[in-house]
């Protein structure tokens, strides 16, 4: 009995010490992805910050002044985008929240997020495709390959950012440089150089947004040149209930 005792003591022991580790394991984990979100958030709010704050201390003509407001009123909704996307994915890969799962049409949430981009030079090619997935997260990835091509890829003010959606696979095609040799075996990669710079969080959220909905994202050179960015996801079964209407 007193051997019995003994056991169970030291199972009690090694139980307390296995859960502690795991626990003192998981509080570095969380305690690292908190440093990970500080520090993109002060490396891509930086720049956007320092424009507005030069903005804000400018002298616009009248003429000039609903121009000065509205790209203000860009940089402010951009600087929110990211730091929806950063905490998105700190709150997912902490465990503290999970990925929303409502089937909806993909082709009607690339319609809302290019509509809302308000830009004349892109141009939507869309067929019905169901998905299931989290709105907020697809909307933000959406809007990130959208502003990369539009920043990166649209060489002058004609060039139009096509976009296509069919068969859970959002396309983006732009007609700038093509895929930087130096960044095409790591395109979504944070950090990444190359010669238009280093790459920033708005494609790593992509890739993370594709990968959490069991998906992928990919960058690949298009055919006579430009980029084509896509975003596919696995298909829906639409015969176990209804997509909602993603344009709401």
């Amino acid at each position: 009995m007193l051997i019995g005792g003994c056991l169970v003591v030291l199972m009690s022991a090694a139980a307390s010490y296995l859960l502690s580790g795991r626990s003192q394991r998981q509080a570095l984990r969380m305690l690292d992805e908190h440093e990970q979100f500080l520090g993109d958030a002060a490396h891509e709010l930086r720049t956007p910050l320092t424009t507005l704050k030069l903005l804000t201390e400018s002298k616009p003509k009248p003429e000039d002044v609903q121009q000065t407001l509205a790209e203000a009123r860009r940089l402010a909704d951009r600087m929110a985008r990211l730091v929806t996307g950063l905490l998105a994915r700190a709150r997912m890969q902490s465990g503290i929240a999970e990925p929303e799962r409502t089937m909806l049409r993909l082709d009607q949430l690339a319609e809302a997020v290019a509509e809302e981009a308000g830009d004349p030079r892109i141009v939507v090619t869309a067929h019905p495709s169901v998905v299931v997935g989290d709105p907020q997260l697809l909307s933000l990835a959406i809007r990130n390959m959208l502003e990369n091509g539009l920043t990166h890829g649209a060489v002058n003010r004609a060039a139009p950012v096509e976009v296509h959606v069919a068969e859970g696979r959002v396309s983006i095609r732009d007609h700038g440089p093509g895929v930087d040799p130096v960044m095409s075996a790591s395109p979504f990669n944070r950090g990444a150089a190359g010669r238009t710079g280093r790459n920033g969080i708005g494609l790593a959220l992509v890739a993370w947004v594709a990968q959490a909905h069991g998906g992928n994202a990919s960058i690949e050179p298009a055919a006579g040149g430009g980029t084509i960015a896509t975003l596919w996801l696995p298909p829906a079964d639409i015969t176990v209930g209804t997509p909602t209407d993603a344009r709401r």
